[in-house]
């Protein structure tokens, strides 16, 4: 991997992180920093639901934040309803394993908790074309 490469991972990965901790204004910067304009973002480890709303840059995107955790899921819900996001942002459950999504759809994948590892050949199976993940 080219050393550019790697130094643009590695603060990508370090906006990841601080967005987790800061939520509503930190998904901006992180669409920002993807240079993703529109399309499905997915976010695995949708937490209470703050990050994943920030996530909505613009009527061009579509969020979807997923958890293996229902009362989280529950919890995310209500976020975005409180929000007035409902229809443009969701929150799902799934297996942890399999992202519920057909194959190449995913513009922007986000994964903020360190406890959920998408394996990299699903990770690439949703991407779509010149798709983005940020860990």
């Amino acid at each position: 991997m080219p050393r550019r490469s790697t130094c643009r991972m590695v603060v990508l990965s370090l906006l990841v992180a601080l967005a987790a901790a800061r939520g509503a204004a930190a998904g901006k910067a992180l669409l920002k920093a993807s240079g993703v304009t529109g399309g499905l973002v997915v976010h695995v480890g949708c937490g209470d639901g703050t990050l994943t709303a920030s996530l909505h840059g613009s009527p061009a995107h579509l969020v979807k934040g997923l958890s293996t955790d229902p009362a989280r899921v529950a919890e995310a819900r209500e976020h975005l309803a409180a929000a007035g996001l409902i229809g443009s942002v969701a929150a799902a459950q799934y297996d942890g394993k399999a992202l519920p999504l057909v194959d190449n759809l995913v513009n922007l994948l986000v994964i903020s908790d360190p406890d959920y590892a998408v394996p990299a050949a699903e990770t690439v199976r949703a991407l779509a074309p010149r798709g983005v993940v940020l860990v």
